[in-house]
């Protein structure tokens, strides 16, 4: 029996371990956002209990050193500082789907194919279901994610070009968190875009209106009859039929095309949840169906016949895409005017602004410098002046001598060189 493109797609990491329903995924956010919540209030305490303990000291030093008697034991007054005020699961949503709309614009503007700034973004959806932006900075995870996509597709830019793009960026900058993103994706780096799909489908249905194409096993309809039942097809959704030519139909496939690939596929398609809950097909059909539902039902239809208790199930689940898809801000449907656009916009801004700024002050202290923690990861462990601790060197130097005992005992001692330098 051959293997469908659904046997495929079951086969691959996408659907294995980042395909959820809406409750998983709700909860792993919830998960998510609480354990981050918990380290972050965590470190900040610790910090501030640090800084508060140098003040005392300082004091101590200070008194003792002008003779004035205060109390060794008696603490300072130091003013309550308030509790960090931490994301929600909501705002922690809002903002990776904001950030996925800048990296959206930053593989337009790094003149990267649709696939590979599409792998990107969804590597970053992936990476912060399993991390909270309150633990790792969102734009800085962006351009890692960014770059690693290139070169897991073909597009690899060496990392000092990629860099020239970026004011006041360094490589270290970019490289630093590229083992911890590759981390969160559990090293699943297979990512299936609806895009393939799409394109499969509007050649089939420009062969159909033609009368070339070959139908489906189930399918009792003959391709002449296919052709007439497509140029026969209404104009809108719960229109009456109206005759059309070949060319006419032909326009109005390659309109959906459009349509669904420009307005919704690289767009909301990547900024909402549609990859962790649905496959690229139903993502694709559900970018259509918003295109052109009468052409769209059409196609369904010669797939899963509308008797198919199959047929009224694909197309709810299609509905439910179409809807979340539709939903996003970026969805702009033409019936929408210009002043609507621009205060839903407007509206836009404001919120993702307010919670920047919420974001600055309920960062996790122990995160903020990637580039040193990844040195210090690389090196065992670093003081803050950059040197080895000493623990470190010395076991270092016990394993290279003992390197160096085994090296002698399978070759030998090294050579002695004479003193006229002969051996």
């Amino acid at each position: 029996m051959p293997l469908t493109e659904d046997d495929l797609y079951r086969t691959s990491t996408q659907y294995k371990y980042w395909s959820f329903t809406s409750a998983q995924l709700a909860t792993q956010r919830e998960t998510t956002n609480l354990q981050a919540t918990e380290r972050v209030k965590a470190n900040v305490a610790r910090q501030r209990a640090a800084r508060a303990r140098s003040q005392v000291e300082s004091a101590n030093t200070s008194d003792a050193g002008s003779g004035v008697e205060t109390g060794g034991n008696t603490p300072l007054h130091l003013g309550a500082e308030k509790e960090v005020n931490c994301l929600t699961v909501a705002e922690e949503k809002k903002l990776v789907d904001t950030f996925c709309e800048r990296a959206l614009e930053l593989g337009s503007f790094l003149k990267f194919p649709i696939d590979v700034t599409a792998t990107g973004i969804q590597f970053l959806r992936r990476f912060y279901l399993l991390n909270s932006p309150m633990t790792y900075e969102p734009q800085t995870i962006s351009r890692t994610a960014m770059f690693l996509a290139g070169k897991l597709n073909n597009h690899n830019v060496g990392i000092e070009k990629y860099v020239a793009k970026f004011p006041k960026v360094t490589a270290e900058q970019v490289l630093a968190p590229e083992y911890l993103l590759v981390q969160g994706l559990r090293f699943h780096f297979q990512v299936r875009h609806p895009f393939h799909g799409l394109k499969g489908g509007h050649l089939e249905m420009m062969e159909m209106a033609r009368g070339n194409a070959a139908p489906a096993p189930h399918c009792t309809e003959t391709r002449e009859e296919l052709q007439k039942a497509m140029l026969a097809l209404p104009k809108h959704a719960r229109g009456n039929p109206q005759p059309w030519t070949v060319e006419q139909m032909e326009k109005r496939i390659t309109q959906a095309y459009g349509f669904a690939d420009k307005r919704i596929l690289k767009g909301p398609a990547q900024l909402t949840d549609a990859y962790f809950l649905y496959t690229p097909s139903q993502i694709w059909l559900a970018a259509h169906l918003l295109a052109d539902e009468p052409l769209t039902l059409f196609y369904l239809s010669t797939k899963a016949p509308p008797t198919s208790p199959l047929h009224e199930k694909l197309l709810a689940t299609l509905r439910a895409c179409a809807a979340l898809l539709s939903a996003h801000h970026t969805y702009k449907p033409d019936t929408l005017s210009a002043a609507e656009k621009e205060a839903r916009d407007k509206l836009e801004k404001e919120q993702v602004s307010a919670l920047i700024r919420k974001l600055k002050h309920c960062r996790d202290p122990d995160k903020m410098d990637l580039v040193k923690l990844n040195a210090a990861q690389k090196r065992d462990a670093v003081r803050a002046d950059g040197e080895l601790e000493e623990s470190v060197a010395k076991r270092r130097k016990v394993q290279r001598e003992g390197f160096e005992k085994q090296a002698d005992d399978f070759w030998g001692p090294e050579l002695k060189k004479e003193a006229n330098g002969t051996k």
